[in-house]
């Protein structure tokens, strides 16, 4: 599955430097991408620097494009956070693309969700949690809807694990590249979204500061705009049945125009979380692969042409460069 995930600081450098905004990977210009933050709920502010939340104030919500039901568009997956949003401090939502290329917001609410691993009408099936309750809701052809008590889940499809969308806050230490395993959950805890966050984030080398996972690079006192710790939605990207999650942090203090970093952990088979890569950069998964069936991962940021990633059976290593599939010279 092809997916990225990306931040308003990297769209912010495109925008404010001229070049046309997000052109990795799916090509959008100024005008599709205000229309895309708009429909998550959070549009964009009149002087074109900042998204904006529902209390009006500027925000930088996480966006990660997966697709939700099979049809080749990407849905668009928001997870913002901060003291707009009382009590959970988080939101999602979720928009769609039709045929035309118009977003429509389809889910919105308080605090994370998760897929579940089912589907109903052809969607995920979600679980929202918000408020300290949680809500299985269907897609009913329209948008997301809480799921009747009777309503039956189809059971899900042997090895096929689906992508989940969770967002935990809070900060942390550097980490290197070849960090290993977190700690496993404690017993009853394997399928705890906040037991299962921690242990991702502690994986990739993050820690908890001042009520947010950080990775130890943000320094606030150089007052750039900081997108703390945030996990995308979660698949399996070798096959093995197990998920893998990528985590992301966003700042140009650390990272420069391209204003992001990811890393990505990978969950063994005695259940804890290992950290497989970490580099600065937007990351895409894509169609060919390398040992063992991981796919190649291009490292986006500004520019046409990016460095592509691939895995050798120990750890990823650079393979080539390519820019939308088509061999390049940065």
């Amino acid at each position: 599955m092809r997916r990225v995930t990306i931040g308003f600081g990297a769209l912010a450098a495109l925008f404010l430097s001229g070049v046309p905004a997000w052109a990795q990977p799916a090509g959008m210009t100024r005008e599709q991408a205000r229309q895309l933050y708009a429909a998550g709920g959070f549009p964009i502010s009149a002087d074109g620097r900042n998204p904006t939340n529902r209390c009006g104030k500027a925000a930088s919500p996480r966006i990660t494009f997966v697709d939700m039901n099979g049809d080749g568009r990407k849905e668009a997956v928001f997870i913002d956070s901060g003291a707009c949003y009382q009590g959970d401090a988080r939101w999602y939502a979720i928009a769609t693309q039709d045929t035309r290329g118009t977003w429509r917001r389809i889910l919105e609410g308080p605090g994370s969700m998760q897929a579940v691993g089912t589907m109903t009408n052809g969607w995920f099936v979600l679980n929202v949690t918000g408020g300290g309750k949680m809500q299985t809701m269907i897609y009913d052809g329209q948008s997301y809807v809480p799921r009747r008590a009777s309503a039956p889940v189809p059971p899900a499809a042997p090895g096929n694990a689906a992508p989940a969308a969770g967002v935990a806050a809070g900060k942390a230490a550097p980490t290197a590249p070849e960090a290993a395993a977190a700690s496993p959950p404690a017993a009853g805890e394997a399928q705890s979204g906040a037991a299962r966050d921690a242990a991702i984030f502690r994986a990739a080398g993050f820690k908890q500061i001042r009520g947010r996972w950080e990775s130890g690079c943000y320094d606030p006192s150089t007052g750039s705009y900081y997108e703390p710790g945030t996990i995308g939605p979660m698949e399996d990207l070798n096959g093995d049945g197990r998920p893998e999650a990528v985590v992301t942090e966003g700042t140009t203090s650390c990272y420069g125009m391209t204003g992001q970093a990811f890393w990505l952990v990978s969950q063994q088979a005695d259940g804890r979380w290992k950290l497989l890569y970490n580099q600065i950069g937007i990351p895409e998964f894509l169609s060919t692969k390398g040992v063992g069936g991981w796919p190649d991962i291009s490292v986006g940021g500004p520019g046409f042409c990016f460095p592509v990633v691939r895995w050798n059976g120990t750890a990823y290593v650079n393979h080539r460069t390519e820019y939308e599939g088509r061999p390049c010279r940065p």
